[in-house]
């Protein structure tokens, strides 16, 4: 039987779940989950905007894999249908940070393990022929998280349109056996 796996947001210092499976993450001001035009992202008038920090991590629910599960990664399609003037940043991290919200003196923004800033790539750079690796594995635990965190921050500069953007479709993939 086929192991029932969702992806959950991790909010606050708690790391407060969210399932968003199938689901919407919102990129704002604050830390919380909630799907809303609250706290929204402004088109900054100098230096840049990033919205908070998105933690994201897969979840093994009650029913686990047969044996296991291998091969974690995230992609995108390789092309933001964005304005050039907004990003979307990733990484992936083994330990849990609260959520926060990166500086200009960290562009581009998530530090690496040691704290030195700039260490967040490009996530529409990760496709399906090049993903980002969240863990190798194997994961066969239930009711548990499992793989690396997947950091995302997006980025909005001066230039930017005053819109509301595109829907951009991220993929997980892993192999269970």
């Amino acid at each position: 039987m086929a192991a029932t796996v969702t992806i959950r947001e991790k909010n606050t210092s708690g790391e407060t779940p969210t399932d968003k499976t199938s689901g919407t993450v919102r990129f704002k001001n604050t830390d919380h989950a909630t799907v809303d035009v609250t706290y929204p992202l402004i088109v900054p008038v100098a230096n840049t905007e990033y919205s908070f920090e998105k933690w994201l991590r897969l979840y093994i629910g009650a029913t686990g894999p047969d044996a296991q599960i291998t091969g974690v990664n995230f992609y995108m399609d390789g092309a933001s249908g964005w304005d050039a003037d907004v990003k979307l940043w990733a990484k992936a991290v083994a330990a849990f940070s609260t959520p926060a919200v990166p500086t200009e003196t960290d562009d581009p923004p998530l530090m690496d393990v040691n704290g030195t800033p700039g260490a967040g790539v490009d996530a529409f750079s990760y496709t399906s022929g090049s993903p980002l690796s969240l863990g190798a594995g194997p994961y066969s635990s239930t009711s548990a998280d499992f793989g690396s965190y997947l950091i995302l921050v997006m980025e909005v500069e001066i230039g930017a349109s005053n819109q509301v953007l595109a829907t951009e479709t991220a993929t997980f993939e892993y192999d269970e056996i």
